[in-house]
């Protein structure tokens, strides 16, 4: 499930004391703290899977839109950023899909991502990619691949109505951002208010309040200096993403047991 930017409206408001906020101000509020919470964390709605595809031979970067899924996501019509790579897959044969008569096992593994300064020798050096690296937005693969190996990548998009930036005076814009659908889970709303009631705050001279909001949200200073050990944790740290609610289902080790002789 998901949310209206408008439904965000009411709790600001709330937030910053009833305090009159103009449109334009709050719709460019929230839309700067959905960039933010979406970058900075997962969140299901914005996640997919790109296509299977052929590297070429001897070619070590290639854009992140090659891994994408075409015009990601559909409602956008043109490309977004990658903000998280969840997992990146490459197979050691070429792919070829499973059927009855067809019984190929479509070995691979998962690519591990390491800074460019630690694999620029591989980079440079043709074989099976085992490590991917990002450098002035490109996605780089390292060994080179020396041969058309397929792989694919499950990953997180940058949120689309973070694109449009609108302006104090743009009306229409901001109308049309408050009508459009959050790709945040429906827990996310709350959080997503008090993000964007610290932004206002200060411009409508309540600057003592966005402190009291920001320790809601993120905790109090010593949670924050503990790194979580100490103090009382905020909003963010309370909430559980779905992947989390997701492995508590999970039996995360087995024990065998043995049959006696």
């Amino acid at each position: 499930m998901s949310f209206l930017a408008s439904d965000c409206v009411a709790g600001i408001t709330g937030l910053l004391m009833n305090r009159s906020v103009a449109t334009t101000v709050m719709m460019e509020a929230i839309r700067k703290s959905v960039l933010e919470l979406t970058t900075d964390y997962k969140h299901p709605l914005l996640e997919d899977t790109g296509p299977i595809v052929s590297l070429v031979a001897y070619q070590n970067n290639y854009a992140a839109s090659f891994f994408l899924q075409t015009a990601e996501p559909p409602q956008t019509g043109s490309q977004l950023d990658v903000n998280k790579v969840n997992s990146f897959f490459i197979f050691n044969n070429p792919y070829s899909v499973p059927s009855l008569s067809n019984l190929a096992t479509n070995a691979g593994y998962d690519l591990k991502f390491r800074s460019p300064d630690s694999i620029e020798v591989l980079l440079n050096i043709p074989g099976l990619p085992m490590y991917w690296t990002r450098n002035n937005n490109l996605i780089y693969l390292a060994s080179m691949p020396d041969n058309a190996y397929n792989c694919y990548m499950r990953y997180q998009t940058q949120h689309p109505l973070t694109q449009i930036v609108i302006a104090p005076t743009d009306t229409t814009a901001a109308a049309a951002f408050a009508a459009q659908q959050i790709m945040m889970a429906d827990e996310w709303q709350e959080i997503l208010e008090y993000a964007a009631a610290i932004r206002i705050a200060p411009t409508v001279n309540l600057a003592d309040k966005k402190t009291e909001l920001h320790t809601s949200l993120y905790g109090d200073q010593k949670f924050q200096t503990s790194a979580g050990i100490e103090g009382a944790p905020g909003l963010i740290f309370q909430r559980t993403s779905q992947r989390n609610r997701d492995q508590g289902t999970t039996t995360r080790r087995m024990r065998l047991r043995m049959g006696s002789v």
